[in-house]
C-alpha cells in the first residue's frame, strides 16, 4: 500500500538575511538568555575595574596567585582555572558559566605586566602608558 502526496502552491522564500531567533521549536533558547546574562555580568565586572582600588586589588591578586582574591572580585559565576606566566606577564585564566543549565561558558585570560607580588604602592601615581 502506498500513499501519494500532492503539494500545491509551494514557494521557497528567498531572503538575503538569516533570521536570528531566540526560539527553537516554539521554546525559548536558553543559550540566548544565558548569553544575555553573561553580557550583563561581565559588563559589571569590567566596569568595576575603572576604580583604581579595585584594579589594584585584581593586579595584586594575579601577581600573588591569590585565587580567593581574584574570585572575590570576579563574581559568583566565575572561577579561577589556573595561574600562569607568559613572558614577563603574570596571568590568570578565568572561566564563567551562565544559564540555568550552564548553557554558556566563557573562558578568558587576564595578564598583567611583570612586577613583584606586593609592588603596588605607586599604583595611583604611575601614569605611564605602554
Amino acid at each position: 500500500m502506498s500513499a501519494k502526496l500532492k503539494f500545491k502552491n509551494i514557494k521557497a522564500a528567498r531572503t538575503g538575511r538569516a533570521r536570528i531567533s531566540n526560539t527553537c521549536c516554539n521554546q525559548k533558547d536558553q543559550a540566548v538568555e544565558a548569553m544575555q546574562e553573561a553580557g550583563a555580568d561581565l559588563c559589571d565586572l569590567f566596569c568595576q575595574l575603572k576604580n583604581a582600588n579595585v584594579a589594584a586589588k585584581l593586579v595584586r591578586a594575579i601577581r600573588c596567585r591569590n585565587r580567593r582574591g581574584v574570585e572575590a572580585l570576579i563574581g559568583t559565576n566565575c572561577n579561577v582555572v589556573t595561574f600562569f606566566h607568559q613572558g614577563n606577564n603574570s596571568c590568570v585564566r578565568i572561566s564563567c558559566v551562565f544559564g540555568e543549565c550552564c548553557n554558556v561558558r566563557i573562558t578568558f585570560d587576564i595578564c598583567v605586566s611583570g612586577g613583584h607580588c606586593n609592588n603596588l604602592s605607586n599604583i595611583n601615581n604611575n601614569h605611564n602608558h605602554c
